[in-house]
């Protein structure tokens, strides 16, 4: 089921390019996909080996997505899932994001991520400006962007045409309400469609990739002091409002602030 899962988008992409590319991409990838089913069958059997072996697939697969800019959501999947067997969580949460970013409404994906999330040590809740935004958001799970899309045209053309055709006086007067109506309607899926676009242009979104990270008031590990008790641990997502002098200024699900060193943290959209 993985390795079909990853496939079916390889095979979109490679409809769009060079065969000699098709056949080098598909190579690369089928050889870390075999690596990945070798982890899992080594880890099954509690063969220490099955780390290396996970950590190999794990880079082979970054490979496709580095050298061949394949972006998928299958392929993201099945580096989370690498990650995830081999005890990496921050760059287990980060791939999912990823690939959920690219289809939200994909199941796999989805109980992945949420799976992972749960394993994060530290749980907070959303602050109030974040719950309005998965309020506006609830629909990237179930549906579709091209259905958004086909509905705002489609509404759009017919307010377009009915309204035209009044004007034009080859129709009855109500056709013009009709219309209308119509147009108004078609401002729902750009509306939605619209929504994503500024949640995802407006925040950098980024993800704790390293173990115990000391998070402080400051951009500076000698002069400002430690935010929190403990160190964040990764998977824990955030968002970056300011970078400088090699620092990140994070802010945290539940609304507090705090600064880490650049390098202990991830984007999702690099």
């Amino acid at each position: 089921m993985m390795r079909s899962f990853v496939l079916i988008g390889l095979f979109t992409l490679a409809s769009l390019g060079p065969a000699a590319w098709a056949d080098q991409v598909k190579d690369d990838l089928d050889r870390a996909l075999t690596r990945l089913d070798e982890g899992i069958a080594l880890l099954e059997a509690h063969n220490p080996q099955s780390a290396a072996v996970l950590d190999e697939a794990a880079a082979l697969l970054r490979g496709v997505i580095d050298e061949h800019g394949v972006h998928t959501p299958g392929i993201y999947h099945a580096l989370g899932n690498a990650y995830m067997l081999n005890h990496d969580l921050g760059h287990a949460v980060l791939a999912y994001r990823k690939g959920e970013q690219l289809d939200p409404t994909d199941p796999r994906l989805r109980d992945s991520l949420a799976y992972a999330r749960s394993l994060v040590p530290i749980r907070v809740e959303p602050d109030t400006s974040n719950k309005v935004w998965s309020a506006l958001l609830l629909w990237r799970g179930y549906i579709p962007r091209v259905g958004l899309w086909y509905a705002f045209v489609g509404l759009f053309t017919l307010g377009s045409i009915a309204c035209s055709a009044r004007l034009l006086g080859l129709v009855p007067s109500q056709f013009r309400a009709i219309g209308v109506w119509f147009i108004l309607g078609s401002l729902i899926p750009a509306g939605m469609l619209g929504s994503e676009w500024a949640w995802f242009q407006g925040s950098a979104s980024a993800v704790i990739t390293d173990a115990h990270v000391i998070a402080r008031s400051g951009p500076d590990d000698t002069i400002y002091d430690p935010v929190f008790a403990e160190g964040l641990e990764p998977g824990i997502e955030a968002r970056i409002l300011e970078t400088r002098d090699g620092w990140d200024r994070l802010a945290l699900a539940d609304g507090s602030q705090c600064w880490v060193p650049t390098t202990s943290v991830e984007l999702v959209n690099p």
